[in-house]
């Protein structure tokens, strides 16, 4: 455990979780024990609280304290005579989807939501942190929920006001539509580090039907979904006749990005990201690997239509408005863009290596299928080809041919 940990009486696992001004704060507290709460502590807590926020009613809070009255945690007071309180709900796999789909109600909770005691918990929801003045103890009273969640699972919350907001993201709570897409704008959640370590990121031509359905499922979930288009102007006949590249995200497919060829230019479009993973700035990755591939065909200019709102962003990977109107197309305005480079030095021209043109598209540089065959031998197919070829002749003669 850490200095810190120590300090604070918190877990090493919270550390993982929270960020350091978390830690900050909670060292500023005085080190007094959290406890059970009993009802009675719970309801002169709450008839304070009611006076400056809405809350669940009592029927709501006896529903919950009849589950697990283990909920409600309170501290010891302090030399004041005040104590600070938190209420949490363990929320079982049940309870989970239906905070992350938006049905759950901090007013009404679902007592069939909640994890009974001795039964592991999905996620552990922030119902209630009373800490007035009093931020190192409400960090410590937090803090004290990675214990509820030993097991790596999320914490979920919500920013009542702006000033809460904002203090929960400093300490490392994110919005949880950025995890799970169906979750409602209010809901906040904070992962231990070991969730949030940096994931395995790809970019690769793709190469096989498998690859080209999961680039159509990544554009249907974003322009389908988000910017409803008609069916054939999403799928709109081009794609048996471009390069296309997936992003994948630990194996799950998260982006794409389509290239036409011309005679002397290269257009590249249909970029696309999943909602859920635009935190990882894939659409830099997708048009920085998508370029490459096109200075390595030897190609001197880009050309592309960028959403009028997204300029900047390709301004910043070095393509330039070319100045012309804005134009629409499915009912979204966008701008002619372009960006001028130079061939890369191995580039491929007229005249390369016939074995190296055979090499699937983009992996030019590694050992392709007929130069495996080719280093393998004979194979036998020699004997193969020159039987079939006399079969053939003698048909014709045969015939008369």
């Amino acid at each position: 455990m850490s200095n810190v940990a120590r300090a604070t009486g918190l877990s090493s696992s919270a550390e993982r979780r929270f960020e350091s001004v978390f830690y900050r704060w909670a060292g500023h507290a005085e080190n007094r024990p959290i406890r059970p709460a009993s009802r009675q502590e719970v309801a002169d807590i709450l008839a304070v609280a009611r006076d400056s926020m809405t809350l669940a009613d009592d029927r709501a809070v006896d529903a919950v304290w009849a589950v697990d009255p283990g909920q409600f945690m309170i501290t010891e007071p302090s030399a004041g005579g005040a104590r600070q309180l938190i209420a949490f709900l363990r929320l079982n796999e049940t309870g989970t989807a239906a905070i992350i789909d938006d049905r759950f109600s901090g007013r009404h909770p679902n007592p069939a939501w909640l994890a009974r005691p001795g039964e592991p918990a999905s996620s552990v929801y922030i119902w209630l942190v009373w800490a007035p003045q009093q931020i190192g103890q409400c960090m410590r009273l937090i803090g004290h929920m990675d214990e509820i969640a030993a097991d790596g699972i999320p914490i979920f919350s919500r920013g009542v006001t702006h000033v809460s907001s904002r203090m929960q993201a400093a300490i490392g709570f994110r919005h949880a539509s950025e995890l799970y897409p169906s979750a409602p704008d209010w809901l906040l959640v904070a992962l231990p580090a070991v969730s949030l370590r940096r994931p395995a990121i790809r970019v690769e031509v793709a190469r096989s039907m498998e690859d080209i359905a999961r680039v159509f499922a990544v554009r249907s979930t974003v322009y389908m979904a988000e910017q409803f288009p008609l069916y054939e102007e999403e799928f709109d006949g081009n794609d048996f006749c471009a390069t296309h590249f997936l992003a994948t995200v630990d194996g799950d497919a998260a982006g794409c990005l389509r290239i036409r060829w011309f005679g002397d230019f290269a257009k590249i479009e249909r970029v696309a990201v999943r909602k859920e993973y635009r935190r990882y700035r894939l659409t830099r990755q997708l048009v920085r690997t998508g370029v490459e591939h096109c200075r390595r065909k030897g190609y001197r200019r880009l050309y592309a239509h960028s959403r009028a709102d997204l300029v900047p962003l390709w301004s910043s990977l070095g393509w330039r408005d070319m100045g012309g109107k804005d134009f629409s197309f499915a009912d979204v305005p966008y701008r002619e863009i372009m960006l001028d480079l130079e061939p890369s030095n191995d580039a491929i021209r007229f005249g390369a290596d016939p074995m190296l043109l055979l090499r699937p598209e983009g992996s030019w540089d590694e050992i392709g299928p007929f130069d495996r065959t080719q280093l393998g031998g004979d194979r036998g197919r020699r004997g193969w080809i020159d039987r079939h070829a006399g079969m053939r002749l003698c048909a014709r003669t045969a015939n008369g041919g």
